[in-house]
């Protein structure tokens, strides 16, 4: 049984436990784990694919594990890192997030065997439990200044927190102590921002089953990127795993422009080959990092994790024929996933390249247009273009209608000609 504990820890991704020994002596022998996921959208975002990763990676080295869709407590709402209450969904929509999100962690996590993983919903028991033995069995259990201690509160009491967010503790603890009873896990793992959440879980689970019951929590730091920006986070906002709601080319093109120094760190998350064969493509990286080999080694290796080879592939090549300027490869829908994550005009009639530069905001004004075109800075689909007369029209589009407009080394944009 590999415990991988020690190499999460080399990996620079854990930050508190509840007990670090008892875990490592616990992860020697098979152990069932958990983590939770929030069905807030109908998609997880890519922050969540770390928790994912870690399930995958435990699961891999013979442990089961178990992953809770917060079907009830989705309906809360937690406080952990919030300044302000949430605001609610209705029951149906949370329920239908709720399918979509167990539909793609199915993706993920191997469930072809209960002893290998699993998939619940605490919906399932949550609405079965009525107020009063959620008060007797659970609430008679806490007191209310041990809740106030906890950070989660009390980062909230100035800006206030309602009894419905205060009781979120409640029902999370109330899910490990199930899963403890029915289905022997012992361990349950989550974000920093969790700890407040993962040890009073642990103590309500003590105080339930007594002092000595062998269960324990642990916590992964929350990872930003070199600005202090949380992970996961683009200028257009959440990347999703859904490629329909966020294409496989634009979370590949998220890797390729993060720094340097953040290579190394994603690639110890993401890649799950030994250090010491991650040190080596880094320090191989560093030494020409111009050619940003060690961004495209972890933007293929994202996409492959999420999406599969196959999209991996094409992401590559999407991303040559931006840098070559050479679209004659491409199929049509590739084109319109190149799309993604650049402004996009849709068009019917033509329109002078002056004012195109501006619709795309590759220009500020229609004299600064005129500079870019009179310097050679302008290309169309990889064609320099130098006429400031020029006029944009379907002649230009490639396969669906696109043309692809670039200013500079870097600056594209993109029209739609549409029938």
């Amino acid at each position: 049984m590999t415990n991988l504990i020690d190499d999460l820890e080399k990996r620079g991704l854990l930050e508190s436990f509840s007990d670090e020994k008892t875990i490592k002596e616990m992860l020697q022998n098979k152990t069932t784990l958990y983590c939770g996921f929030d069905p807030s959208a109908k998609s997880l975002q890519l922050g969540n694919f770390i928790m994912i990763h870690i399930l995958q990676r435990f699961q891999k080295a013979g442990h089961r594990v178990i992953a809770v869709l917060g079907g009830a407590t989705g309906m809360i709402g937690d406080p952990s890192g919030k300044s302000s209450e949430r605001r609610f969904l209705s029951e149906e929509q949370v329920m239908e997030n709720a399918k979509a999100i167990k539909a793609q962690l199915s993706k993920y996590i191997d469930t072809s065997d209960p002893e290998k993983g699993i998939i619940l919903n605490n919906y399932d028991w949550w609405s079965k439990t009525n107020i009063l033995s959620f008060l007797r069995d659970y609430g008679k259990k806490f007191q209310v200044n041990y809740m106030l201690s906890k950070e989660i509160v009390k980062s909230r009491l100035e800006s206030g927190i309602s009894y419905t967010e205060f009781s979120y503790m409640i029902l999370q603890s109330g899910d490990f102590l199930r899963l403890y009873r029915d289905y022997g896990c012992q361990i349950q793992f989550g974000g920093g921002d969790q700890w407040g959440n993962l040890t009073t879980a642990l103590d309500f689970l003590k105080r339930s089953e007594g002092s000595e019951s062998k269960a324990e929590v642990f916590s992964f730091k929350l990872i930003t990127d070199a600005n202090g920006k949380k992970f996961g986070k683009s200028e257009n906002g959440a990347l999703y795993l859904d490629p329909t709601m966020t294409s496989p080319y634009r979370i590949y093109q998220y890797f390729m422009n993060v720094s340097d120094s953040d290579v190394l760190k994603y690639l110890y998350i993401f890649d799950d080959r030994e250090i010491e064969e991650i040190n080596s493509i880094y320090k191989n990286h560093m030494e020409h990092p111009e050619r940003r080999e060690g961004q495209k080694e972890l933007a293929r290796t994202i996409v492959t994790s999420l999406h599969g080879k196959e999209a991996a592939d094409s992401c590559e090549k999407m991303s040559k024929a931006l840098f070559s300027d050479d679209f004659s490869g491409l199929e049509k829908e590739e084109l319109s996933e190149l799309t993604d994550g650049l402004v996009l005009v849709h068009q019917k009639e033509e329109k002078s390249l002056v004012d195109v530069l501006i619709d795309l905001k590759l220009a500020s004004s229609r004299r600064e247009s005129r500079e870019f075109i009179n310097n050679g800075a302008v290309k169309i689909n990889g064609n320099k273009v130098t006429d400031v007369n020029y006029v944009l029209g379907k002649k230009d589009s490639l396969d669906g209608g696109y043309v692809f407009v670039k200013r500079g080394k870097k600056n594209y944009g993109s029209v739609l000609f549409e029938e």
